[in-house]
C-alpha cells in the first residue's frame, strides 16, 4: 500500500495548493506585474498588473455542424493556438485599455484547417485593438484539419477575444484564496509523454467567494488544462471588497503541473 502511494504522489501537482493571484497585485514568486500609483508603494488596492489579461472563449458554430461534436477539436487545435496569437499580440503591441475590450470575429475553418473570411463582427471602438485581434486568428492558422467524422467541406464560427485589467482604481480590495485543498491531478496523456508547465487560468470571484467563467489563457495542453478548471472549480475565495461589501472580481491564478523525478 506505501508503494501505491508514493507512486501516485509522484504524478501530482508539486505545490497543489498553488494559486498565484494577478488581481491587482504583485505574482507571486517574486516578480512584479504592476507599479503602485500616488507613491502607495506596497499598497494592494494600488496596483494593477504591468499587462492586460487576455481571453478566448469556445467558439459558437454559425454553420451546420451536422451533428458532429467539435468541442475536442476546438480544445485541442483552435483554442490553444488563438489563445498564444492573441496574448502575444497585446503584449507586442502594448494595448493597456483603461476599460475592458471585447472583439467578436467571424471566420471560416475550411477542410483542411485554412482559414477563409475573416471579419470583424463586434469591435472594441479601438480600431489596433480590433486589427490585434484580427491578426491574431490569422496569425494561428493553419489549425488541424476539420475531424474526419465531420463531411462538410467546411465550419464558420463566431470567437469572441477579450482583453482587460482585473481592477481599474483603488479601493478594491483583490480577491484571495481560502482552500485551494483540490490538488489538480495529472493526466494519463500528459504523465505518458512527461509533460509538464503551467497553465494560467482567468476567472471570475462571484459575491460569495466562488469561481465561475473560467477560461484559459495559457495552454500547456494533453489535458492539463481540463485537470486545471476542475481543481480551480473547487477552491473557495475571500471575494474583492468595496466599500465593505463583497463585489465579482476578475483574476487570473497559476496552476503549476511538475513531474517529480
Amino acid at each position: 500500500m506505501k508503494k501505491r502511494r508514493i507512486s501516485f504522489a509522484r504524478y501530482l501537482l508539486r505545490g497543489t495548493l498553488a494559486a498565484f493571484l494577478v488581481a491587482g497585485i504583485a505574482m507571486a514568486q517574486g516578480t512584479p506585474q504592476g507599479n503602485s500609483d500616488g507613491g502607495q508603494s506596497g499598497s494592494r488596492n494600488a496596483m494593477r498588473p504591468k499587462f492586460p489579461l487576455t481571453s478566448v472563449r469556445l467558439p459558437k458554430i454559425s454553420s451546420d455542424s451536422m451533428g458532429v461534436d467539435f468541442a475536442p477539436y476546438f480544445h485541442a487545435s483552435v483554442l490553444p493556438a488563438v489563445r498564444r496569437s492573441w496574448h502575444a499580440a497585446i503584449r507586442q503591441k502594448g494595448i493597456a485599455p483603461p476599460t475592458g475590450r471585447k472583439i467578436v470575429a467571424e471566420f471560416t475553418i475550411l477542410k483542411d484547417g485554412a482559414i477563409d473570411g475573416l471579419k470583424l463582427v463586434e469591435g472594441s471602438d479601438d480600431p489596433e485593438t480590433d486589427q490585434a485581434a484580427l491578426d491574431a486568428i490569422t496569425n494561428s492558422a493553419p489549425f488541424d484539419a476539420l475531424p474526419a467524422e465531420f463531411k462538410g467541406q467546411s465550419l464558420t464560427l463566431r470567437c469572441r477575444l477579450d482583453v482587460f485589467f482585473p481592477f481599474y482604481a483603488n479601493g478594491i480590495t483583490p480577491p484571495s484564496v481560502i482552500n485551494p485543498r483540490a490538488g489538480a491531478e495529472y493526466s494519463e496523456k500528459a504523465r505518458r509523454k512527461h509533460v509538464e508547465g503551467v497553465v494560467v487560468l482567468t476567472l471570475v470571484v462571484s459575491p460569495d467567494g466562488k469561481p465561475t467563467d473560467i477560461q484559459v489563457t495559457r495552454s500547456v495542453g494533453s489535458g492539463l488544462d481540463e485537470k486545471a478548471i476542475e481543481a480551480v472549480k473547487q477552491w473557495r475565495f475571500h471575494p474583492a471588497m468595496k466599500d465593505g461589501n463583497p463585489v465579482e472580481a476578475s483574476i487570473a491564478v497559476e496552476v503549476d503541473f511538475h513531474l517529480y523525478k
